[in-house]
């Protein structure tokens, strides 16, 4: 938690000190006041210890009765943080007044004397009951009595200020409110998620710097210069290879050869050859990375042989009491980069197929060098490159060849005089019979085990899981520099045999895995019956099935951890350091944090590399309880990444003076030491050594603001010269020293980690190795999807995940990395997130909303009840997510549920319109319960299940007045047969005319009937030519002539039937159509025709007259109101 107490303390106080507060006791029936409640519960943490700091106020009543209060003590947490946060200031001020921030000191010197009137009357009695009518407003809950009115005694013109002040309150209330949001969107959140591709400006705060050894170390002893100088440099250009191998060499010959994700196909002929041909020039990089090595490590071993000889005089002044820990340190480190690499091209098998194809190849080149234009010459010389390739890398026999080499013959040059050219001289040093060098080395190892056994499985382990492969090299290279008398020392072998109980697998980068009893039956077995585990297989297995059991448990107590740490980095990591307390202090605290969480991050990471390792070696299931502590373990590696990025522009300001108050601490712990070696009357050979390495490290922790790898090699090395410790040394130099040399080193740990803390933590929370593992992502999501409570954790894990993409960008054997690997693990990791989060949450949100509307309507069913059903989700977690990142894209869960419901509920409307309603309330409901704007279908009323629209009537006249009927007393027209298989019939009313006049405005009427005019025009020609015809004109005057002559036969002077179906008759003899129909049939549908044309002009007059009277209708009640 912050620090910074929460502190309400009166304007009339703010300036007396602590020493100096009235603090007499209050009265025994006097309740706590809220201050005095805040003061007591205000916690100050310290880092490593938290001191409970309460500061007690009292008898301050009656100046507190003659102030305003903080207005409303609910109204925000940001408005009392916020001023709180300038109150703290004053009790880091002595003898400065303070104005209160709601009222000005003159304002209440001015109103005291009535103030304090009235509150006399206002307060309790001794019977403890009240004299007066405390106020009723609910916004003032404490110190109610300050607010006295002039007209308290009225309860008539009390009450509309009372009113007033409410009113008041809550403006006040609200604008804090929007504050208090404002602030925290333009601050950054403490559950935001940070993305590395996504920042725009990286802070790198180690220092760039290139100094030589040779500038660092400047004393008057210059034996002690060239010893010490020589192992800095040796040691410094040890850590610089190591960070070339890991960030240049590991990815690409892991990533080598390797298929990209749902590449499932064989190889292309040729290809293996190509990329082995792309990749030459890498792989003699590392052929004379690899020679680099070599020469390191037998220089390492002659400078060490040559300084650990009984008749060397510095060995015996100084370095027989010193422990040269850190050159053996750098030793293991080279032994454990030649190791990576021999399995790295064993479990890439990749490597050596394509090796082999390519040498097949060279067969060709050689019996015709002229086809492939090269001479003979090159292809010799490139024969003898591929010959050393193939011989140590290619081999997997690295390390195999560092440790086979000769360590005591050494080459020297030296200008000869008689001749030109340099003349190599051999020259010997003696390491297997020099008894003083094997002892130091030996003491060293043993040293390094235990420290090693010490930290294993504990809550300060780091990387002693890594360090265990080199000490295991350090230990096959200390038995080949036995004599061949010695025998070697079985208890150090069975004590090295049995960290496998703790450590069974060590994973060295992806999914690269070490196991030590492999490696030691390999290099250096030994006949033991005392060695314990006897089966190392079953070991493994008894040891990943209790990590099964207690994985869970683990998870839940480091989560803690890792949420103290997050809650304490975010308090004591913030941009003013106001009311913090002491500087110092802070800056102790911040440099705790960040090596508490290197050491969480790491831990973290080693659980999940340990349970995903073991499972896949021993072809183990994983259970499935194990699945959610898993991801809950990515979850938290990536929460401490987070946390530290963000607070990056923090950071770079105090990482120097974090820095340099543990350089100053070290520093103390020596200045005793160098004070009395000064002060010593008589000087040996050690006290000068001593004093010289103090003046190194004095002169390294004083010159400069930040530690390179450099300066912090030669500080490491001056460290272990200076703190000698052995029974036979003189007693002056230990006596001079006030704390044990423990401190000392752990002071000079600390220095390293928070030296370069940025790489470390990027490689602690380093996720690629899940890549091997991806098939883990699907199963992830589901089970977080199925608690939606889960949401927040979807990012860190997809984070997680995504780490493996700076993996694949460094795969140097295709020509585009980015596009061949980075893109098709960016589409699985999308395709997961489509598949098994998106889908599945778009369809659960529609069902909810459709239950919950059918529910309402339908009487068969009932709302989802969250407690009898148990597959009911809140699903409105996942529309408070952020956008979702992956690689380049950003997935919006909330956009994405608002296009498919908006797409759904539009297509669905169209399929059945009957049902528009429906969705409407859908629609409405998604905005009230998930706060889903879902735009309008802008279908018009939903109507158009009752007919056409205007526009489609007008274009297809001909044939709307053939398959339509008109109704003339109710005006609508009903289809006069439906479409094959379709079970309504469609009608047109007055209502969709309207609807569609409204869609396209009043300016299609006259448009419609001056169309359907010039369509009567053509349909009135036929008409005319049909009465005019020959044939029908003749019968038609035979017709008229006989009812003229027998009208008066016939009843009620009607035409008879009978003559009318004779005359039918004849008419059928003038021609008959394919569909069975006569000319007088035709004439007949003709009329019809052109009634509906003027039955379809009538009903659009009268739509038309329908729009304008709903729009008067409107306009007028507008006028009205």
């Amino acid at each position: 938690m912050s620090s910074r107490s929460v502190r309400n303390q009166p304007a009339a106080t703010a300036s007396a000190t602590p020493s100096t507060l009235n603090t007499g006791p209050a009265p025994p029936n006097a309740p706590p006041t809220a201050r005095q409640l805040s003061e007591r519960s205000s916690v100050s943490s310290d880092g490593d210890e938290s001191d409970l700091i309460s500061d007690t106020l009292s008898e301050v009543d009656i100046k507190r009765r003659n102030e305003r209060p903080r207005f409303d003590s609910r109204a925000s947490y940001a408005d009392s943080t916020r001023f709180d946060r300038f109150d703290s200031r004053a009790s880091m001020m002595s003898n400065r007044e303070r104005s209160d921030s709601r009222a000005s000191s003159s304002s209440r010197a001015s109103n005291s004397s009535r103030r304090s009137a009235r509150a006399s009357e206002l307060r309790t009695t001794a019977l403890g009951t009240s004299t007066g009518k405390a106020p009723d407003l609910d916004a003032i809950d404490e110190e109610d009595y300050q607010f006295v009115s002039p007209f308290a005694d009225f309860d008539a013109h009390d009450q509309p200020i009372r009113e007033q002040l409410q009113k008041g309150l809550e403006i006040v209330n609200e604008h804090t409110s929007k504050l208090k949001e404002i602030e925290d969107a333009l601050s950054a959140a403490m559950s935001e998620v940070w993305g590395y591709w996504a920042d725009p400006i990286q802070l790198h705060l180690h220092p760039a710097e290139r100094v030589d050894v040779q500038d660092l170390i400047r004393t008057d002893n210059e034996l002690f210069n060239k010893v010490l100088t020589v192992f800095a440099v040796l040691c410094d250009e040890i850590s610089e290879l190591k960070v070339t191998v890991e960030d240049n060499f590991y990815p690409a010959l892991i990533m080598f050869g390797q298929a990209k994700h749902g590449d499932k196909g064989d190889v292309k002929p040729g290809e293996d050859e190509v990329h082995i041909g792309r990749m030459l020039p890498f792989f003699q990089d590392i052929s004379n990375f690899v020679d680099r090595c070599n020469a390191i490590a037998t220089n390492l071993v002659h400078q060490l042989a040559s300084l650990y000889q009984s008749i060397q005089k510095l060995w015996k002044s100084t370095f027989k009491h010193v422990h040269l820990t850190s050159v053996f340190d750098a030793f293991a480190h080279v032994l454990e980069i030649l190791i990576t690499l021999d399995l790295i091209v064993l479990d890439n098998p990749n490597i050596v197929t394509s090796w082999d194809k390519y040498k097949r190849m060279m067969q060709y080149v050689r019996a015709d060098p002229a086809r492939y234009n090269v001479t003979v010459e090159k292809v010799k010389a490139f024969e003898r490159l591929l010959v050393n390739l193939d011989g140590t890398f290619m081999g997997a026999k690295v390390f195999q060849t560092c440790i086979e080499q000769d360590f005591e013959t050494t080459f020297s040059y030296e200008d000869s005089e008689d001749e030109d050219e340099d003349d190599e001289q051999e020259n010997n040093i003696d390491v297997r019979n020099n008894r003083v060098f094997l002892d130091e080395f030996f003491h060293c190892l043993t040293s390094r085990f235990q420290a090693i056994e010490s930290a294993l499985g504990t809550a300060s382990e780091t990387n002693e899981r890594i360090q265990l492969v080199g000490a295991a090299g350090l230990y096959v290279v200390f038995r080949k520099l036995l004599p061949n008398n010695v025998l070697p020392d079985v208890g150090l072998f069975d004590k090295l045999w049995q960290l496998q109980l703790k450590a069974p697998v060590v994973v060295l980068c992806g999914r690269l895995s070490w196991h030590l009893p492999e490696f030691l039956l390999k290099y250096a077995p030994l006949q033991s019956k005392t060695a314990q585990p006897v089966d190392v297989v079953q070991a493994r297995r008894e040891y990943l099935a209790k990590f099964d059991d207690v994985f869970e448990d683990d998870v839940v107590y480091v989560q803690s951890e890792v949420r103290a740490w997050l809650v304490r980095f975010e308090s004591f990591f913030q941009m003013s350091t106001r009311g913090g307390g002491d500087s110092v202090r802070i800056l102790g605290i911040r440099g705790n944090l960040i090596v508490k969480g290197l050491i969480l991050a790491k831990r973290i990471q080693t659980m999940m590399q340990t349970m995903l390792q073991l499972h896949l070696q021993l072809n183990i299931p994983m259970p499935k309880r194990i699945l959610r502590p898993l991801y809950h373990c990515i979850e938290m590696n990536k929460a401490i990444e987070f946390m530290l990025a963000r607070k990056n522009p923090i950071l770079a300001e105090s990482a120097a003076l974090i820095l340099r108050q543990v350089a100053h601490a070290l520093m103390l712990f020596f200045r005793p030491i160098k004070a009395k070696l000064e002060a010593s009357k008589r000087f040996d050979d050690t006290k000068l050594d001593v004093l010289a390495a103090v003046s190194v490290m004095e002169d390294i922790l004083h010159t400069g603001e930040s530690f390179s790898s450099t300066r912090l090699t030669v500080l490491s090395l001056a460290v272990q010269i200076a703190l000698i410790s052995d029974e036979d040394n003189d007693k002056s130099i230990k006596k001079a020293a006030t704390s044990s040399p423990t401190e000392a080193l752990k002071l000079l740990w600390k220095l390293q980690l928070l030296c370069d803390f940025q790489r470390k933590i990027r490689l602690a929370t380093d996720c690629s190795f899940l890549y091997w593992s991806r098939e883990l992502l699907t199963l992830f999501v589901q089970d977080m999807y199925s608690v939606p409570e889960n949401a927040n954790r979807i990012q860190y894990v997809l984070a997680g995940f995504l780490d493996a993409i700076k993996v694949l960008k460094m795969a140097g054997h295709e020509e585009n990395a980015v596009a061949y690997y980075v893109g098709a693990y960016a589409a699985f990791v999308e395709e997961v997130v489509e598949e098994e989060l998106v889908g599945p949450l778009c369809m659960d949100i529609e069902n909810d909303l459709r239950l919950h509307v059918h529910s309402v309507h339908l009487d068969h069913m009932e709302t989802p009840n969250p407690i009898n059903n148990t597959d009911f989700k809140v699903l409105h977690y996942y529309m408070d997510l952020r956008p979702i990142r992956i690689w380049g894209k950003c997935i919006d869960l909330r956009d994405r549920v608002t296009h498919y419901l908006e797409s759904t509920f539009y297509n669905l409307t169209t399929v059945a319109l009957h049902d528009w309603k429906t969705y409407g309330e859908m629609r409405q409901l998604a905005y009230d319960k998930y706060g889903l704007f879902l735009a309008e279908n802008h279908l018009p009323m939903g109507s158009l299940d009752q007919g056409l629209d205007v526009l489609q009537i007008m274009r297809n006249i001909h044939v709307f007045v053939g398959r339509y009927n008109y109704n003339l007393n109710q005006q609508f027209f009903l289809e006069r047969r439906n479409d094959k298989g379709s079970r309504h019939l469609n009608a047109i009313s007055i209502h969709s005319i309207a609807s569609s006049i409204r869609t396209h405005g009043m300016g299609i009427l006259n448009t419609t009937v001056n169309f359907t005019y010039q369509f009567l025009n053509k349909k009135f020609d036929i008409f005319s030519q049909f009465l005019y015809d020959d044939y029908i004109k003749s019968f038609l005057k035979r017709e008229v002539r006989w009812y003229k002559a027998h009208k008066t036969e016939t009843q009620d002077h009607k035409y008879p039937y009978q003559r009318a179906f004779e005359f039918n008759k004849e008419i059928r003899q003038l021609g008959v159509s394919d569909a069975g129909r006569t000319f007088l049939d035709q004439y007949r549908i003709l009329i019809t025709e052109m009634g509906n044309a003027l039955g379809y002009v009538r009903m659009v007059r009268s739509a038309g007259m329908n729009y304008c009277r709903y729009c008067m209708h409107g306009k007028s009640s507008t006028l009205d109101g």
